[in-house]
């Protein structure tokens, strides 16, 4: 097994953060995951970013972070943040946050501007649609079903006992009797770090509840296109061309992406053509997530 590349270390607080450093740079950019997700999601961009440093931030619930259960939502998740800043001792950062990690940044950003020199979304931070659901179309019905369905895809799985890692596996890729072996490395170490023993097997680390409450918080609190306007530092933008599989319409459809431009200091943006929600973290399509950093980092 390869070693890993990532260090490890404890944020404290009523609720502890742990964090995971690569690159040992003095400003590293700090990575904020999805709401199920944790760290390891950053494995290929920490790579790509070498010298310059990540700063892998489990949010709490996930991860190896503390696990209240209660008390989440993004203005939860971005006063952690800010704490992280200032247990590495940085003024300001640059954040990269994908899917909800997205909306905790653009949170944080909004919040505390002082602290967020440039943020990069990835496939996340949409403004929040005030609508009357009787109003939307069969469309656009459609996409918000599509969009549902694979957050419960993603969260039915917390609740589960897997009897073997590779029973974790055959969740997430049916029928192929898959083993680690057979997984590229950052996906083989993205599994591995998302399972902990516990009674009778192996159960996902992020907590159900936490996913839940954080979902509605978005759902009924999350930023609209009027209180993205607070948002003033330089933004990239990448966007995976499917959804959460492979053929779906993209989760931030090209109406999201220029509503996003008109209210945000955009300054790059990639659309992935070949990637989904997933496989945009992944080589090679990760090394276009880099791409559109440096890019970012050059107009600073």
């Amino acid at each position: 097994m390869e070693q890993s590349i990532w260090k490890a270390e404890r944020v404290p607080g009523e609720v502890e953060i742990e964090i995971s450093r690569s690159g040992g740079g003095e400003e590293p950019l700090v990575a904020l995951h999805g709401i199920t997700a944790q760290h390891r999601a950053f494995d290929a961009l920490a790579r790509h970013l070498g010298p310059r440093g990540l700063v892998g931030v489990d949010l709490r619930g996930r991860g190896n972070s503390g696990k209240p259960p209660s008390g989440y939502g993004m203005e939860v998740h971005a006063g952690d943040v800010v704490r992280v800043l200032d247990h590495l001792g940085l003024e300001r950062a640059v954040l990269v946050g994908h899917s909800m990690g997205g909306f905790v940044g653009l949170q944080t950003a909004a919040e505390y501007p002082d602290r967020v020199e440039a943020l990069v979304l990835l496939d996340g931070g949409w403004p929040r649609a005030e609508v009357d659901p009787e109003s939307l179309s069969k469309e656009e019905w459609r996409e918000a079903a599509a969009v549902q369905e694979g957050i419960d895809r993603a969260m039915s799985r917390l609740n589960m006992v897997f009897e073997t890692p590779e029973e974790y596996l055959e969740f997430w890729f049916p029928g192929q009797g898959l083993t680690f072996r057979d997984l590229p490395p950052d996906l083989a170490d993205y599994y591995r770090y998302d399972l902990e023993e516990v009674e009778g097997g192996y159960s996902p680390k992020a907590l159900y509840e936490a996913a839940v409450e954080d979902a509605g918080w978005l759902r009924e609190r999350g930023l609209t296109a009027a209180g993205m306007e607070a948002v003033r530092c330089p933004v990239a933008l990448a966007r995976a061309s499917e959804g959460f599989f492979p053929g779906a319409e993209p989760l931030i459809p090209d109406e999201a992406r220029d509503a996003m431009a008109r209210l945000l200091d955009l300054r790059a943006e990639r659309l992935i053509p070949g990637a989904n929600h997933y496989t945009m973290m992944l080589d090679p399509h990760a090394a276009e997530v880099y791409g559109l950093v440096e890019e970012l980092l050059d107009e600073l």
